[in-house]
């Protein structure tokens, strides 16, 4: 099950600011498995890979205190890591040609999450290891942006 958490100290550039960080297992539902395959189609920079929002994104809706945050990926990339965009029949409300291929919600503190910076940071790892010794690993995360309807207008 994807593990999702609000955690400061995972950008080392800003220790203070809280990040959106996932945790998917690389042997887990399609979902996760899918995310992991998507670290292989991502741009190095930084110690961290990207995924660019013209190929997916983040979406994160808050509700009082539960976040939801669903990753939607275009079928074009998911083809490009030999992934079926077809197993994922739901689609992103901002835009339906995007796949979505994993949920994951939480319980949060409102005040944390806004402060949290936009990008959401996926990492890969079984379900058996805390997100500290995740983190503590130095392994490169996945960095998602937000989502396209998040663009400052022109």
């Amino acid at each position: 099950m994807t593990r999702l958490h609000i955690r400061s100290g995972v950008n080392p550039e800003e220790p203070d600011v809280p990040v959106v960080t996932l945790v998917v297992d690389p042997d887990g539902p399609p979902g996760e498995r899918a995310v992991h395959e998507l670290f292989s189609y991502c741009y190095e920079g930084d110690g961290v890979v990207y995924l660019v929002m013209t190929d997916g994104w983040a979406e994160h809706t808050v509700d009082g205190n539960r976040l939801v945050v669903e990753i939607a990926v275009y079928p074009g990339a998911l083809g490009q890591v030999g992934v079926d965009a077809g197993t994922f029949p739901d689609r992103s409300a901002l835009d339906p040609e995007a796949a979505l291929v994993l949920r994951a919600e939480t319980v949060v503190d409102p005040e944390l999450y806004a402060r949290a910076a936009p990008a959401t940071a996926v990492f890969t790892a079984g379900p058996d290891r805390a997100l500290d010794d995740v983190l503590a690993a130095d392994a490169w995360p996945m960095v998602l942006g937000h989502s396209p309807a998040d663009e400052p207008d022109e």
